[in-house]
């Protein structure tokens, strides 16, 4: 009561509640950010797996290029040796 007096001597209005309308756009809204959250954590999710399968196949191409190289280091070797031995 005292509390309504000083409200009334000084002028200043009471604070208000927000319209129901805001309050239901609010809520709204925070329905949005969660559905968009869970969507990019999807999304996210996807992009990482499709990042890791990429990652695999790269670990493929490098061994195969580096067996490769070796075969054809060996291979190089052997005319050279072959070629050193017959031409003596």
């Amino acid at each position: 009561m005292e509390n309504m007096k000083e409200t009334a001597a000084t002028g200043e209005l009471p604070p208000e509640l927000p319209p129901h309308w805001f309050l239901y756009l609010v809520e709204r809204m925070d329905r949005m950010e969660n559905n968009l959250r869970s969507e990019f954590r999807q999304e996210l999710g996807g992009i990482r797996q499709d990042v890791n399968e990429v990652r695999q196949e790269m670990r493929g191409v490098y061994r195969w290029s580096i067996g490769l190289l070796v075969t054809m280091l060996l291979g190089f070797g052997g005319i050279i040796a072959t070629l050193a031995v017959t031409l003596r």
